[in-house]
Parts: structure tokens; sequence; C-alpha cells
């Protein structure tokens, strides 16, 4: 077994194991815990690319471990995460089943991925990364501005951004990768835009501003669509 080339599928693994620890924080409402774990998969997951142009490997094997990690870290774990936390603050129902429809649509999202080919430049549908950061932020918005928790929670809320959200993940809108230097000097610039915007909406209004982060993204994206593809 070359172990260079087990570097790459281990990192993907240990995003893999993340996604499982933030289904068990959220299952006993530690919504804490779950930024954490979040966090390092997400770490990972930028990790096991990278190590993979490093060292200059790649396989089909990896291809396809990669997407079933985000399956569970960004696409069940994210979906789990609402269930739990709008069950917490619901109870008894129906309504808060509808964050499933997420890990629905990721697993789409992530199987239509890798079937088709890709570009550098853009990604074809919401990134599962992008709309999982954003589930992961809601249960926290509470804790910062009540004014926001009792719109996050509300029934109308919760199916609109459970569906609107998945059917972005399987959308053809065009949205703009994050790979700054590349030869488009106009994407450059909408990268820039979005690394320095999301900077400050974090700093300034914490977790409520990694929820607009996601809109900024999709705003800058849709705003340009036709000029910039």
């Amino acid at each position: 077994m070359d172990i260079k080339k087990q570097i790459p599928n281990l990192l993907t693994l240990c995003n893999l194991f993340c996604g499982l620890n933030i289904i068990i924080a959220a299952a006993i409402q530690d919504f804490n815990c779950v930024i954490y774990w979040a966090a390092a998969a997400l770490l990972f997951d930028f990790l096991d690319g990278t190590a993979a142009r490093i060292l200059k490997v790649t396989s089909s094997l990896g291809k396809e471990l990669d997407s079933l990690a985000d399956a569970v870290s960004f696409g069940a774990a994210p979906a789990l995460v609402l269930y739990y936390f709008w069950k917490s603050e619901q109870g008894d129902g129906v309504i808060h089943f509808s964050p499933l429809i997420i890990a629905v649509f990721a697993a789409y999202r992530l199987a239509k991925f890798n079937s088709t080919t890709q570009n550098n430049n853009y990604f074809t549908g919401l990134p599962t990364p992008a709309l999982a950061l954003a589930c992961f932020a809601i249960p926290q918005i509470g804790d910062d501005f009540e004014w926001v928790s009792s719109i996050i929670n509300h029934p109308l809320f919760i199916v609109i951004f459970s569906f609107l959200g998945g059917l972005l993940l399987v959308s053809n809108f065009k949205l703009f990768s994050l790979k700054i230097g590349s030869s488009h000097r106009t994407l450059n610039i909408l990268r820039i835009i979005l690394v320095i915007s999301s900077v400050m909406l974090i700093v300034w209004l914490h977790f409520f501003g990694v929820f607009l982060c996601l809109l900024i993204y999709l705003g800058l994206s849709l705003t340009f669509q036709n000029k910039i593809y």
C-alpha cells in the first residue's frame, strides 16, 4: 500500500468522523459542540483536496469517498442539527421534519457533482458546505439577537428555508468558486468582496453574520449570473 496515496483519504475520513460527531452533538442538543465539530469538518474537507493536489495523487476511490463524507458532514449533519434544534423549539409536530429534505437534496447534488465535468471558476448549484454553514449557525443566532430568533423559529421560515435551500443545491444556477488567483479578473474581484464582507459581518454580527454570508454569496453570484460565466 502506498501511504502517500492514502493521506488525502485519511483526511476525508476525518471529515466523515467529524460529521458523525456533529449528529451526536445535535441529538443531545449541544449546539456549541456542533460548531467545534463543524469547524473541524470544514478544515478536513479543505485539507484533503489540498493534500491531493500537493502530493499529486488522485483516484476514483478518493472522489467517491469525499462525496460520501460530504453527504454526512454537509448533508445529513446540518439537516439533523436543524431537526433537533427546531424540535426543541417547536415541540412535537411535523414542521421540524422539513430540514430533512436538505439531506435528500444534498445526496442528489453530490451524486450529480461526481457524474459531471466541473468548471474551476464556478459551481452548478449551491455547494453543500455553504448551505451547511448557515444551518450550523442558525441555533446560535437566537443567543445574540432575540428578534432574529422569533423569525428563524417561525414555521413559515422553517419550511421556506428547508425547501429553498434544498432546491438551490440541485439548481442550475452558477455560483462562483472561491479559488482566488484564476485568470478571470471580475471573478477574482467578486471573491475578494465576498471574503472581506464575510469577515466584517462575522466580526460584527457573529453567527448571524455567518448566515448573512450565504445571502451575500447568493446575491453576488446571481447578480452577475449572465455576465461573467
